[in-house]
């Protein structure tokens, strides 16, 4: 009887460790394997990150162009369904046209954000992963608010993860008199990834980025112009650091409504970058 009671509940333990192994990895709980999509993978209650995210973007029509964005976060888990977060962000440009040659122009600009996702369904136990996205920013002569609907699906036992982020933000900008100019955008961000191996994952990123004239959120707007991007995505899951690299060039599909003089060169927008790549490593500390 003994031995049966002990051959019992070792039954009882593997099954329980079989179970567990099914169950989704609480380490793994704020993979997110796209440089630009979000999924609605977040930290647990508790569970603290910090973040640095680099992007570099290059190439505008008719003139020189470098670019490079930073931002430095700091994630928390309020519960397991609700995340918050706060930026240091630094921008930097440097741009002189082609012809005629004039002074080289550069601009270097902090500012600080706050980041609020909440997770109303999870994609481990819900038909799809579904959460809300707010992030207010103020910079030096700069404003801005945006709101996210963030998508997840997950295939082939979560290793292939389907994500669609639908963004909508408004934007102030201080111009030399002193006043805030209006702007805003509407962007569909699509990303598809797969794990080759548990710590490997090889994905490709697709955008499309749209630009209004006035406020898309409690104002009037004019669709002004949009642009397409797309590119691959590689990410590395370990101990101690989760690292993301993702490259994006412009996809000559670009539109500009307003009829704007010289917004599209074969069928590029001018004004946005030609290339981006961003780098993102993270830590649990």
């Amino acid at each position: 009887m003994a031995g049966t009671r002990v051959s019992t509940r070792w039954g009882i333990i593997s099954a329980a460790l079989a179970v567990a192994g099914f169950l989704p990895d609480s380490a793994a709980a704020d993979d997110r394997p796209f440089a630009f999509a979000y999924t609605t993978d977040i930290e647990a209650q508790g569970e603290k990150e910090i973040e640095q995210e680099i992007t570099w973007t290059s190439g505008h029509a008719h003139e020189a162009f470098q670019g490079i964005e930073s931002r430095s976060e700091f994630e928390y888990g309020f519960t397991d369904n609700f995340q918050g977060s706060f930026y240091l962000n630094h921008d930097w440009s440097r741009t002189h046209l082609h012809a005629p040659l004039e002074p080289v122009e550069a601009s270097s600009l902090p500012g600080v954000s706050a980041e609020f996702i909440y997770r109303l369904m999870n994609v481990y136990f819900d038909p799809i992963g579904f959460a809300l996205y707010a992030e207010p920013t103020i910079g030096n002569g700069a404003r801005s608010f945006e709101v996210k609907a963030l998508f997840q699906k997950n295939f082939l036992n979560d290793d292939l993860r389907l994500a669609l982020n639908v963004n909508a933000e408004n934007r102030w900008e201080k111009n030399s008199f002193g006043q805030f100019d209006q702007s805003s955008a509407l962007e569909f961000f699509g990303g598809l990834s797969y794990n080759v191996t548990p710590e490997w994952s090889v994905g490709a990123e697709f955008d499309n980025e749209r630009g209004f004239d006035g406020l898309i959120l409690g104002g009037s707007s004019a669709f002004a112009e949009d642009a397409y991007f797309g590119g691959p995505a590689i990410s590395y899951v370990g101990h101690p650091f989760r690292v993301v690299l993702g490259a994006q060039t412009q996809l000559p599909w670009a539109g500009n409504p307003a009829k704007t003089p010289g917004a599209l060169e074969s069928g590029y927008l001018s004004g946005a970058e030609r290339f981006r790549v961003r780098l993102r490593v993270a830590t649990d500390f």
